[in-house]
């Protein structure tokens, strides 16, 4: 981990398809970051492989939960996390951004 990050990648045949970061936010709770899966390699469960991969992780550092936050108007990625585990938890609108962020969680323990 640099700086309390850890980088993951997927590969596929050996090509890379998609990756993902965990941050250590305190002793209680990380962060997904950076979640990304190639066009080209999607609907193949990459990304769900990833989540899944950070969450025991998490566990694995003692956090408690994994949070998110994401666009709040992206419902089918919304509803994506959901059925990986994630429930909504607030939305919030920042000066600096022009959407409303969704903040979502998972407990791992």
């Amino acid at each position: 981990m640099n700086r309390g990050t850890a980088y993951f990648i997927i590969e596929n045949d050996s090509v890379v398809a998609g990756c993902v970061a965990l941050e250590q936010a305190d002793s209680e709770v990380c962060y997904l970051e950076r979640l990304g899966v190639l066009p080209e390699q999607r609907h193949h469960g990459f990304g769900k492989t990833l989540v899944f991969h950070v969450l025991s992780k998490a566990k694995l550092l003692g956090a408690h939960r994994v949070n998110i936050g994401i666009i709040a108007e992206h419902t089918e990625l919304k509803d994506w996390y959901k059925r990986l585990g994630f429930v909504e938890v607030e939305s919030k609108e920042f000066p600096h951004l022009p959407f409303r962020v969704s903040f979502m969680a998972c407990e791992v323990s």
